[in-house]
């Protein structure tokens, strides 16, 4: 067994767990057996994504079936009748709220009453799916059961979100400079090719101000947009609306933050590793990559070039006392 990853402090000590209950409606269809999803909106949580048919916290001292019965006469109008539980999937939220969650997932099969959307402001549709023909967008934790459902092979227990390795990639000027006038201070093909190098075949989250100076999705990665905007969208873009969803849809192993300033500065706090182009001149700037505490950090790698250096830094190990 490996080694835990260094940790930064606010990941450290006692994380809230916040519990939750999900129904995986599914019914035989002409083309094997569907799922009910319904399509998220203002709920401030991937809204534009599909997920359950009914799901929602447990609140004052429920069990997980009774919260599930709940929700699912609220948001759908149906009496469940026959439910299973299906997994435990545990996962945490390093970004925005700093919590752990634990979602229990129960299979219905069987139920009275026609669903029907009851909370029109929290959904924007409602439909069967395929298990074999799922949405794009669907939440992803919650993806990863219905895959495993389709599958046959759904474990007892999930856990998500720990393997994570964030990599903040920037060129940064001597005084931090990273953007002007929507793209970068300088033009560095060296620079351009490393950071192919570095982030081939990996996935990478940015601003849309970021996209944009871009033009257009990289080949060889998927790229998650952050933005506010919740009519925008692009042709090879997996668009969110928060770095938490970004993270949480970018699934396990390494992550690559490609930009911009305050994409840096939401994640500066959780990343293992910076792949930095350190370049020289100290030009006016609109956008500045976040101060680098040298207590956090250890430099594990400089290579020199004309005018600028790629620099590797490590997270220190936390200083116990």
């Amino acid at each position: 067994m490996s080694l835990p990853r260094p940790l930064p402090t606010s990941l450290r000590g006692r994380i809230p767990l916040t519990a939750a209950a999900y129904a995986v409606i599914t019914r035989a269809g002409d083309h094997g057996r569907e799922v009910l999803l319904q399509l998220r909106r203002g709920t401030g949580y991937m809204d534009g994504w599909w997920a359950c048919g009914a799901a929602g916290h447990l609140e004052d001292a429920q069990s997980p079936s009774e919260a599930l019965a709940q929700e699912a006469l609220e948001e759908l109008g149906i009496t469940i009748e026959g439910a299973e539980p299906l997994t435990t999937l545990q996962r945490s939220n390093p970004v925005g709220p700093l919590e752990q969650r634990a979602d229990f997932f129960f299979h219905v099969t069987r139920w009275s009453g026609e669903p029907r959307l009851r909370e029109p402001d929290k959904a924007a549709d409602l439909r069967w799916f395929p298990l074999e023909e799922l949405p794009v967008q669907v939440v992803p934790h919650e993806r990863v059961v219905l895959e495993a459902l389709r599958e046959g092979e759904v474990p007892p227990f999930v856990e998500r979100g720990h393997d994570q390795r964030l990599t903040l990639v920037a060129a940064l000027g001597a005084n931090g400079a990273i953007g002007v006038d929507g793209g970068m201070p300088w033009h560095l093909p060296e620079d351009l090719a490393h950071f192919k190098a570095v982030t081939m075949g990996g996935v990478m989250i940015m601003g849309r101000r970021t996209w944009e100076s871009i033009g257009r999705a990289l080949p060889g990665r998927t790229t998650i947009v952050v933005t506010s905007d919740h009519g925008w969208s692009a042709p090879g873009a997996l668009v969110v609306h928060a770095v938490h969803e970004a993270i949480s849809v970018a699934g396990p192993g390494e992550i690559f933050i490609a930009g911009g300033g305050e994409i840096y500065r939401q994640t500066i706090d959780l990343a293992s590793r910076l792949e930095l182009t350190e370049v020289a001149a100290s030009p006016e700037a609109e956008v500045f990559f976040p101060e680098i505490d040298p207590g956090s950090w250890r430099e594990t790698s400089r290579t020199p070039r004309e005018g600028f250096d790629f620099v590797t830094y490590e997270r220190q190990p936390p200083k116990f006392t």
